[in-house]
Order: C-alpha cells, then structure tokens, then sequence
C-alpha cells in the first residue's frame, strides 16, 4: 500500500479491505490515479501490486463511460458517495465485466481518496440477456403459431396477457388492461357463463378444460377460439398460477365445416349419380370403402358386414351376374398385366332373386417400384337406369312401334351388314320392297285406327310367310321390304309370288272384310347394284313400275328406269344455270304454208353446262315443270324473247316470238302484272309475243285458267293452244277459250302418212279449228311429203324440220335471208 494511502489506517479496516469478496479500488478523486486495490480486483481485472501503482482509473472502463466515471468519482468527493448503474468494466486481457459501481470518500483530504465498489452483474445481465432472448422467442413462437397465453398469479391476483393473447381477442397489444372481464366480454352470451365456471373450477379446485368458443371481435368479425386451463401449483418459495392458453380456429373450424360439407355433397352427389368409391389391396384381397353408395350397389350391410369381416374381393365376385363373371375377370387380369391399362368394364350384379342391376366400374392400378400392381383404386356406377334406358332407345330408334317389325333405321343396318359379309357381293342379296295399295283410302274412310289394326295384320300374315330367315322390315307408312341373303336371294322372284299370294285373302278391319292388294318390286345386288342405297332405290323403281304396269311383282329393268341421279343433280344447279346465264334462247320458225312466208317463231330453252355441254330439254325441263323453279325458266324466256324481238325490230325485223307457259305459271296469278311490268320495261307491245299453253294445263283449274287467258287475250297477247289432241280436256272448252291458234302435236303429224287413223285426226282439227275460226300450225313437219299432205288438208302454218331446225335467236335473220332467196327461186321456177 503507497504512503498515500492513509485513509484506510486501522487494522481492521486493512484486513476488511484487502478481504473483501468484491473488488475495491482506491483512486485519488482529482488525478483519478489508483492509489490502491485489493486482492479481488487484482484477481478481477489480472493487474499485480506493481501494475496497479502505474494505474489510471478510467483504464478500467470504455472511453464512451469516462466521463460518466469522472463525475461520479467527483461527486463522491464531494457529496461523500456515488453510484453508477451497470457498466462495462475492461480487463488486462481486454475480458469484459458488467458491474454496477458505488463510490465513497474515504475521508476529508484534498483532493479526497474515493473507494470505489465493483458489484459484479455478469450473471445477471447474461441471464437477462436470455430471458429477452426466451421473451421473444416465445413471443415469436406464439405469433407463428397463434398461441395466446394469459397467467394469473392466484397469490396477487395480478393477471398478464401475451402479445398473442390480445390478437386472438381481437385487440391491440397493450391496449387495455387485463382483466377477467375482459377475458370473458368477447365470448357469445350462450357459452359465457359456462366458460367463466370452467376458469373458476379450474382456479379453485384445480379442474383442467380445454373448450371451443365463439367470439365476436370488436370490429364484427366472428371467429371461433380454443381455450385451455391449466392450474399450476407451486411450493413454498413459489405462489400458485393459473395459466390459460388460446388459440384462434377460425380457419380451422372453417375448413373443417367446408370438408364436412364437401364429404356431404361428394355423398349426395354419388347418392344421386348412383356412383360409389373403393379401393382394394390385391395383396389381402379386401375391399377399402367409406362410402355409402358402394355399399348399396352390391346390397352390403356396412354395420353387419364390420362384425362378420371386411367387405373381399370374394364377396364382390358372388355378387356379379354368373354369365358377366368370365369376362369381369378377364378384364380385371388383363389391366393387372399392362401398365397403363384402366379397367373399364360394364357387368350386371344380382343377389339372390334379387332384380340384375347394370354397373360401370372403372380404376387405375397402383404399382410398387418394381412395377408389380399392390392396389386398385376405383368407382363403381349404377347404371340400370340408362341402360334400360338406352335399351328403350334402341328399341325405339330401331323398331317400329305400331308391328313390333325392325324400322327404316334398322332395315338399312342390317342391308349395311348383309353387304359387308357378303365377301365382295360373292353372294347375292336381294330387296323386295312391298307396297299396300290405296292404303290411304283406308284411312281416311275408316279412321287410322283401323288403318293401323291393317297394318298389323299385314305384317302377321308377311312374317308367318317369310319366317325367320328372312329380314323383314316396315319403312314406311305402307310400304314393307324384305332383305333375302345367299341362296334364298336366287329364289326372289319365287318369294316375291308368295308375298303377293298373302294378299289373296280378304282382310277383317273394322268387322269388315276388304280387298287389299299390294305390288313387289324385286332387286338384286350385284346384278342390279354394288351398295345398299343403290338397291333400295332400284327395289323401289321396281314396285313403281310394277303399279304402273298393273302387276303384282316385277323385277328391275334397267331399261325401264328413268330415274337418274344425274337428273336430279341438274334439277339443284339449274338455278344457278339461270341467274349464271347459261340458259340460252333458241328460236324454231313457223311458216304460212301458202306463201313460205316467216311468219313467226317458237321459243325454245337450250342449257349450255359448262362441264355437261348441251343438256337436251327432256332431260331438263320435265324435272323443273313439277317444281317453283319452272318460274325462274318462264321468267328467263320472257325476258330473253323480249330483249331478242327488240333487237331485231332495231334491225328491222318484227317477228313475234311465242312462249311456251306451263299450268304453274297460270296459277300463280301474277302473270298478266308481270308481263305488263316486262313490256314497259323495253317500251314493247304484246304483238311481240305469243303465249303457247299445252291442252292438258286445263285439267287442273278450268276456271282460273280460263280467266288468266282471258286476262291475257285482253291485254293483246295471241294465244296458243300447244299439243293439241294430247290432253283429255272437253271439246267443250274450246268454245270457252280465247285462244287465236291450235297446235296439232307432232305425234299425229309425223305419223299422218303411214297411219290413217293419224291423219283423220289431222284433218278433222284442221276443219274443226277452222269453223271455230282458229288458225292451224303443225308441228312435227319433217318432209315435203308431210308438207304437201298437210298443205292439202288446208293447214295455215308449219314449224318442224323440213322448214327449219331450232337455231340460236341471233342466227334466225341470216337464215330468213337464205329462206327468201330460196322462196324466190322456187317462185321463179314456177
């Protein structure tokens, strides 16, 4: 101890000193230079006796706390003591300390000695240190995991929240007061009181609970909490605690209640899909199921079945329908041995006497890592209802309902499958098709009920006659066909008698027996056709031609079929060929035969195909005569004669062109306005037409024709009688009509000569047109010997080969030309 180490000068007080558990250190309050330190905090900071001499207090310390240390010393010196909280002390070996430091003046010198205390806090700080680090670890563990945590001390009743606890109320963190009572505000009025008893059991008598709730925060929201107590007891040192933990379920409940509710519908929508779920091991052979529809489609008793064992494999397989089991099997080994492979198999299942029930199962098969199959994962779907449905279907779709025969639809199937395992039509097969006559007359004389009790008749009759091998079908209303394979096609002929000998009978409808009859045509594949729709066709021009002809069977002609897609083909493209101008305007000139004057000519439709070439009239025009479409070439004739007739008055030539007008055009009753529309457009006069109508446009409507002609022949229009001696109209009409010319048909003009009968019909209209005072052109006028027979006979005009064929409109002016020259010479000559 230095000389100036004066103020610790008793015994005592030296031993106290150099003793002491703590570190002392004397320092001269002025110079802050150590003037002494005792064993301790030698041992503390690691300085000797000697180093301790060459010491300066602020060594001890970090320079940011000098002057902290400063003033304290200072105002130790002054005041008698000082204190300074936890400091960071510095040793020799630069080791740090956490000490709190207490000053005191040893004595009244100048400058004073102070005696500076070192309560070592090292242990304390480190603990605090931890004790943050826990704080926030558990702060943030709550966070992460919801956990709120609210304690109560039961011995000072002082109760604290966590950060959690507040969020899980649905609070900011410190922003009330803890309490019980607001614990328990959020908690919905019913669960309350039932809470607050389990928190007061729990605290009295130790009863732990764990409970859900549901909350309503302060900002509306529900949400429901779980809330667990526990009371902690402690010991002697220690009081007792009650600790309650919450968390918030919310989300929990609500995509518990969602699951619930998405298990209910996936089991209402099987229930009403009639679909069941299930999986089986193939290791054990059982059955994993939870579901209720699986269950029902194979009639199991899910309670009975868990006493007697899990639902196997066995007990599926007894349930499946004897005749469906060999095939089940084989579906189910044959996915079993290919990766990849889902079964998909429709069986029928039936227990007992127990109605069969249809079912769909479908699965996938899971596989071990060597790819032998472990599981089969599936569905399984009650599908009675549609298929007895689509059984009902097929029915109707393929069967006629009023005689039970197969249908159309069906007829032409089996045509299709007779055709395709005829091996290239190395067998024949035939179609006979069968048609009532007059059936409609049935109907409507004795209602269609009785029409139907015939129908029914006629196909028992046909069926016991034909039997079993042979197909037969109704397509249509009353219409049957027959479809003859192999070697009962070569006897069709034969068949067809026996079908027509069914007729021979009388037929019982309405308690009443009536005389049927019914025409079959006969065709054979591959004499008369190469595929199904062929044949029927023909089968049907067949009994066409048999009804035409008054027969009972007839075989197909080919001859006699004037039936040609091809014609129809024309029909769909004429439209086009009109508005395209294709349809172009030919013109065949009449003569007076007295003169050999032209005296006018006859329009004529030629269609120019642009891939066909010329499509010759009769293959034309008697399609389009039965349709709207005979409009469209009436409209273009009309138009074309009238262009045509102003362009040769521009050249000085007025000739009149006649245009033929079908009963159509009669009967639409806008042709006197539209002619008159036509002539004002080019400024024309009626004189510039002729309208020919043939004898039999009469039969349809007398009466209206009668008045459109008389509309026409007001208007100016000379009108002709077209084929006359064809049609089946009265004589009498001709006193009616207000027609100016009689066309005599080229059939009695070409045959005048070499048939008399022929041409007394010739002479008679040509003396019978003449008294009524109508002019004669004869058509058909081939020869000078028919020219000079009907030039004897008094006939007026001509038009036919001898005077001219039919030539393009623009070409008739030059051969006028040549036909006067010619006219000319002849004149000359005589």
């Amino acid at each position: 101890m230095e000389a100036g180490f004066h103020a610790i000068d008793s015994d005592w007080c030296r031993i106290a000193f150099e003793r002491a558990p703590a570190p002392l250190v004397v320092c001269d309050s002025a110079s802050l230079h150590v003037l002494g330190a005792n064993a301790c905090a030698g041992a503390t900071y690691g300085y000797t006796p000697e180093e301790w001499a060459q010491a300066d207090l602020l060594a001890l310390f970090e320079a940011p706390d000098h002057e902290r240390v400063r003033a304290a010393v200072a105002a130790a010196a002054r005041d008698g003591e000082a204190q300074l909280p936890a400091l960071t002390h510095i040793g020799k070996d630069g080791a740090c300390l956490h000490c709190q430091l207490q000053c005191y003046r040893l004595n009244c010198d100048q400058p004073a000695p102070v005696l500076l205390a070192m309560q070592d806090h090292s242990d304390a700080a480190e603990a605090e240190a931890k004790l943050a680090h826990l704080q926030d670890v558990l702060m943030v563990s709550q966070e992460v995991t919801g956990l709120g945590c609210c304690t109560m001390n039961l011995t000072t009743a002082r109760l604290t929240w966590s950060v959690q606890q507040y969020k899980n109320l649905g609070l900011e963190p410190a922003s009330v007061m803890p309490s019980m009572e607001r614990l328990l505000a959020p908690v919905h009025a019913d669960e309350r009181p039932a809470f607050a008893l389990a928190i007061e059991r729990c605290i009295l008598d130790g009863r732990p609970f764990d409970t859900s709730l549901h909350l309503t925060w302060p900002d509306g929201s529900e949400h429901v909490l779980r809330a667990s107590g526990r009371r902690i007891s402690g010991d002697l040192s220690s009081p007792d605690w009650f600790a309650c933990a919450t968390v918030d379920i919310t989300e929990e409940c609500r995509l518990r209640d969602q699951l619930l509710q998405t298990e209910s519908d996936l089991q209402h929508a099987q229930e009403i899909a009639h679909i069941g779920t299930w999986a089986a091991d193939l290791r054990t052979g059982l059955i994993e199921t939870t579901s209720a529809e699986t269950y029902r489609i194979f009639r199991i008793d899910p309670g009975r079945n868990g006493k007697g064992g899990p639902f196997t494999l066995e007990q599926l397989f007894r349930r499946i329908h004897p005749e469906d089991v060999a095939a089940v099997a084989a579906a189910r080994e044959h996915t079993l041995k290919t990766p990849g492979e889902r079964y998909d198999h429709r069986y029928r299942i039936v227990e007992g006497d127990h109605e069969v029930r249809y079912v769909h199962s479908q699965a996938d098969v899971v596989r071990d890592e060597d790819g032998q199959p472990v599981r089969i994962v599936g569905i399984i779907r009650d599908v009675t209802d549609m298929t007895r449905a689509e059984q009902e279907i097929e029915r109707l779709a393929f069967c006629d309902e009023l005689t039970g025969l197969p249908n159309r639809v069906a007829m032409c199937r089996y045509l299709d499958t007779a055709f395709g395992e005829s091996r290239g039509l190395e067998e024949p097969v035939a179609v006979l098709t069968v048609a009532l006559a007059r059936f409609r007359e049935i109907n409507l004389t004795l209602g269609h009920l009785n029409g139907d009790d015939l129908l029914r008749d006629v196909a028992r009759r046909l069926k016991a006659e034909l039997g079993e091998d042979i197909h037969l079908a109704r397509t249509g209303n009353a219409q049957f066909i027959a479809v003859l394979r192999g070697v009962r096609a070569y006897n069709a002929a034969a068949v067809a008698e026996a079908i027509a000998r069914v007729f021979d009978t009388t037929f019982l409808v309405a308690g009443v027996r009536y005389e049927i009859s019914a025409q079959v045509g006969i065709a054979v594949a591959p004499g008369h056709a190469r595929n199904p729709t062929d044949l029927l066709r023909k089968a049907d021009v067949a009994v066409y031609q048999a009804r035409q002809g008054g027969r009972k069977t007839m075989m197909y002609d080919p001859a006699q079929d004037p039936y040609d897609p091809q014609r129809l083909a024309l029909l769909g493209q004429f439209r086009n060929a009109v508005a395209e101008g294709q349809i172009e305007l030919y013109c065949q000139p009449k003569v007076a035969m007295s003169t050999g004057e032209v005296i006018g000519a006859e329009a004529l439709a030629r269609w120019h195909h642009p891939q066909l070439g010329m499509v010759p009239p009769g293959e034309f025009v008697p399609l389009i005569e039965s349709t709207e479409l005979i409009h469209a070439l009436t409209n273009a004739m009309l138009q074309a004669s009238v262009r045509q007739s102003h362009a040769w008055r521009q050249e000085g030539l007025a000739l009149p062109i006649a245009v033929n007008l079908s009963t159509r055009n009669l009967m639409s009753g806008t042709l006197p306005g539209d002619l008159r529309a036509l002539l004002a457009g080019w400024d024309a006069d009626p004189a510039w037409l002729g309208l020919e109508i043939t004898e039999s446009s009469l039969i349809v409507d007398p009466d209206a024709t009668i008045a459109q002609l008389q509309a026409l022949s007001s208007m100016g229009f000379r009108l002709f009688i077209d084929d006359f001696g064809t049609g089946y109209s009265s004589l009498n009409y001709l006193t009616m009509l207000p027609v100016d010319v009689i066309k005599i048909d080229h059939g009695f003009t070409t045959n005048m000569l070499r048939d008399r009968r022929a041409g007394a019909i010739v002479k008679a209209t040509i003396d019978l047109a003449h008294d009524l005072g109508l002019s004669v052109v004869a058509e058909g006028t081939a020869t000078r010997e028919i020219w000079d027979a009907l030039l004897a006979a008094g006939c007026d005009e001509a038009q036919g080969y001898y005077v001219a064929p039919p030539l393009p409109a623009h070409e008739l002016p030059g051969w006028m030309r040549q036909h006067a020259l010619r006219c000319g010479h002849a004149g000359a000559a005589h």
